[in-house]
């Protein structure tokens, strides 16, 4: 990881949880599935990965919920940036997050309205570091983020917590992933 992330926080599992405030709740459609998936291979091609979604082991969040996470916090204060706060309604744009797995290697992959980035991520209680493959925002096609862990081994049974923050909130997304 690169010198601007390297005193992020552990994962901290007794972290309360914070209410999520859904504002919209998105139907999911064939189209929206089908956009998707056209968007995360055009994300995966970029970050320079060829992976066909099709055949690769694709993970779903078992679980995800907000954490608070710690105030003015060093961290938090490198995406203190205006993001303009007003999200255009009636645009889709791809909602999704992901675990990959390919060739021996765990691929997290998400797209949101917002700016993304890995706050902290946990495989099994150690922590795992990792880099950053592909990262953009903009207000026409929202927050884009590919993340290679780097060093883990990616057992049966294994479980991967990945903290998300987006845009300038002081919360985290929690997300499991079993393996």
């Amino acid at each position: 990881m690169n010198d601007l992330y390297d005193n992020i926080p552990l994962i901290d599992l007794t972290a309360p949880k914070a209410l999520s405030h859904n504002k919209t709740k998105r139907t999911i459609t064939k189209e929206t599935i089908a956009q998707n998936l056209e968007d995360a291979e055009r994300i995966l091609a970029l970050a320079g990965l060829d992976i066909d979604m099709h055949s690769y082991n694709v993970i779903e969040t078992s679980d995800k919920y907000m954490v608070e996470t710690p105030p003015d916090s060093a961290v938090t204060n490198l995406t203190r940036k205006s993001t303009g706060n007003t999200i255009k309604r009636g645009l889709q744009k791809p909602h999704y997050m992901r675990l990959l797995i390919f060739q021996d290697k765990l691929v997290f992959q998400a797209a949101c309205c917002l700016p993304l980035r890995i706050f902290a991520a946990s495989l099994d209680g150690n922590v795992v570091s990792g880099r950053v493959l592909f990262n953009n925002h903009s207000e026409e096609d929202g927050g884009k983020l590919a993340y290679e862990f780097l060093g883990t081994s990616t057992g049966r049974g294994t479980e991967m917590i990945i903290d998300l923050k987006r845009g300038e909130s002081s919360k985290a997304q929690r997300l499991f992933f079993t393996i």
